[in-house]
């Protein structure tokens, strides 16, 4: 019997918020800001946090120093009831701390450290036997600073599909000249990618929500959900098409919104729900995400989505 529900794998660092900032804060020897503190940050840690609120028994497969930044960490691990055997400690690196930079419509930009506890996840660096333990993996960012390596990649999606694990994929914007050809042998181990329109559009070259993820479906994956920000998702595999709209919100911080949509995605899957719901759960959590300063701030338990899905009832297209 699996002992963990899911193990998300990626960046484990801080964030440290800081807005709303006007961009003209260089112009001004001190400026006010409403808060200041540092909060759970990177996509792996995100997730992990907002599965285990969700209910599900969540492990944690990341990159961090032994450094009073890493004591935090581990700490709020253990406050959130998160497995974090699979945390590499580094005696010689730092762990990151990023500084979020959020203007007045809510939107970010980040100041990152850049070290060695940075680097990409070589195949020996990874926890298989914590992998083995859960129902489902979540590779938290592909092409992100931990996961660029695709033999390493390629490793922890074959491990899973050997002892039929659910595999759950995010990404992040290729910089370093990546491309549809660098996930040729990995698309097909994927049951569920769920890459941003921007992603989506740059590993396949399509302009069109419905040619990317029909591109990323002929290229092997099961099931293709594209996050569309405030348009919603589409979602689609050989069988079903869901385009989903968002919901409302009063967006303060969008930092971690795509983090948060993906752990509801993941949870709603594994409590057995179908796509077109998992997928306005998703929505629902993403939303909601956005009402408070910080990746996790926002998002406490499942009743509470679903009090806000219930409360500002999105439209569900189906076609």
């Amino acid at each position: 019997m699996k002992s963990l529900d899911v193990v998300c794998i990626g960046v484990v660092l801080l964030d440290l918020p800081v807005g709303p900032v006007d961009p003209q804060i260089f112009h001004h020897e001190t400026t006010m800001v409403d808060k200041i503190r540092l909060t759970t940050g990177g996509d792996a840690f995100n997730e992990s946090v907002i599965l285990s609120r969700l209910g599900k028994k969540t492990g944690l497969i990341g990159h961090i120093g032994r450094d009073i930044a890493g004591e935090m960490i581990i700490k709020r691990c253990i406050e959130e009831g998160i497995c974090y055997d699979g945390l590499f400690l580094d005696p010689e690196g730092e762990t990151r701390i990023n500084i979020v930079l959020i203007d007045p419509e809510g939107q970010r930009k980040f100041l990152k450290t850049q070290n060695q506890v940075s680097r990409s996840f070589l195949p020996e660096d990874i926890d298989y036997e914590l992998i083995k333990r859960a129902r489902a993996v979540s590779l938290a960012s592909i092409f992100s600073s931990k996961l660029r390596n695709t033999d390493t990649i390629f490793k922890i999606v074959q491990t899973a599909r050997e002892h039929q694990i659910i595999t759950f994929a995010d990404m992040v914007p290729m910089t370093g000249g990546e491309g549809m050809a660098d996930l040729k042998g990995i698309l097909p181990y994927l049951d569920y990618f769920l890459p941003n329109f921007e992603e989506a559009r740059m590993l396949t070259g399509e302009n069109e929500p419905d040619q990317m993820a029909d591109s990323l479906l002929q290229n092997g994956v099961r099931n293709v959900i594209i996050k569309l920000g405030k348009d919603g998702c589409l979602i689609k595999n050989k069988k079903e098409r869901h385009l989903l709209q968002a919901f409302p919100a009063k967006a303060i911080d969008t930092t971690g919104a795509g983090d948060n949509f993906v752990a509801a995605f993941i949870a709603s899957i594994l409590d057995g729900n179908n796509l077109r719901d998992s997928g306005d759960f998703a929505n629902a959590a993403a939303a909601l995400s956005t009402e408070a300063a910080g990746a996790v701030e926002a998002v406490k338990n499942k009743n509470q989505i679903e009090a806000y899905r219930v409360k500002n009832r999105g439209i569900i297209i189906t076609r």
